[in-house]
């Protein structure tokens, strides 16, 4: 009787615990119809969306080549209480493969299968941000940023996380995720509660600031850019612009702000070309700082990238990378 009481026991639990496990990871957010917004910033969205759709592609490789970058204050290492505000950029390179026969064997990578690879450019370059800063940093002798004592530019260049998870998923997940763009939208934000299993405060501000990392950076196929547009057309408080690029080019956009304590309101800005559908930059403008960016003037281009090249390609691997990825006897020259 005793043991018969113990098993019941144990069964109950089990079945308590499995009831509490099945509740707690629920999804939170189901597919529904996207809201529709009729702004100049969604029709803008659904026409980005439209020219992907006519110049979608395919390949054995997605290759991106960007140039990230920051501004930050820098102190000059010859004249005490001098400051200056510098741009630091680098330039930043992946390759992907669907899976490891398509990326390839690679000399000096051993046994182990790789589906990609990801490596930043040398130098870290070094721009003042305007006249009265180039003056200083000339009168400084323009010192590169070692000399400044710098860091590479930050690659994810905000946004300053205030809930939800990074969409940092497995590439399995990448070429599982739906084309839908309803379904798409909820599997978003239900990976975006994983850890804490709560309703997002702000789900549009999650969505703008964390689904364009599937417009480059995440390993996806064109159908899912797509639909990660027309999210997008549905997000509300979106508006269009025009602006001007860290490379100087000026195109049309969206934007977004959102405000934080410690950095004040930020801009965030998607600079797309209307005629192909693809991201070509991102920034974050400060519009009021905060008290971790209070040195930075409002206007400023606080974190950004310039996406040069974002595209399928079935070059060989080994044509895409650099010397010292592909040849593990290769040194840089010796001066």
């Amino acid at each position: 009787m005793t043991t018969f009481v113990a098993g019941a026991t144990a069964c109950a639990l089990a079945a308590g615990l499995w009831t509490a496990y099945k509740w707690e990871t629920r999804p939170l957010y189901r597919p529904e119809p996207l809201a529709g917004q009729s702004g100049p910033a969604s029709r803008f969205l659904l026409a980005a969306a439209d020219a992907r759709t006519r110049h979608a592609s395919d390949g054995r490789l997605w290759y991106v080549h960007r140039v990230v970058g920051e501004t930050v204050l820098a102190s000059s290492k010859l004249r005490p209480g001098v400051h200056y505000t510098v741009q630091i950029t680098q330039d930043a390179y992946s390759v992907g493969a669907k899976s490891a026969k398509d990326f390839g064997k690679l000399p000096g990578y051993g046994p182990k299968d790789q589906t990609g690879v990801h490596w930043n450019g040398d130098e870290v370059t070094v721009h003042p941000a305007t006249r009265a800063d180039r003056a200083a940093w000339t009168a400084d002798l323009q010192p590169g940023a070692q000399e400044l004592g710098l860091q590479e530019p930050d690659e994810e260049r905000g946004p300053f996380k205030q809930e939800g998870a990074e969409l940092d998923f497995t590439l399995d997940d990448a070429f599982n995720l739906p084309a839908d763009p309803p379904k798409l939208r909820a599997w978003i934000l239900n990976y975006a509660t994983k850890f804490d299993h709560k309703r997002l405060r702000d789900p549009d501000l999650y969505l703008f600031t964390n689904a364009p990392i599937l417009l480059v950076d995440r390993l996806v196929n064109d159908r899912v850019r797509i639909a990660t547009y027309r999210i997008l057309a549905g997000v509300k408080g979106v508006r269009m612009i025009t602006a001007t690029d860290a490379s100087g080019h000026p195109g049309k956009g969206v934007a977004m702000r959102q405000t934080t304590r410690d950095y004040g309101t930020i801009e965030w800005q998607l600079l797309i070309d209307p005629d192909t559908g693809r991201l070509t930059a991102s920034q974050g403008i400060v519009v009021t700082p905060g008290h971790k960016n209070a040195n930075l003037r409002p206007g400023t281009r606080q974190f950004f990238e310039v996406v040069k090249k974002a595209e399928w390609t079935n070059a060989p691997t080994a044509s895409l990378l650099p010397r010292s990825l592909t040849d593990p006897n290769w040194g840089p020259p010796v001066n």
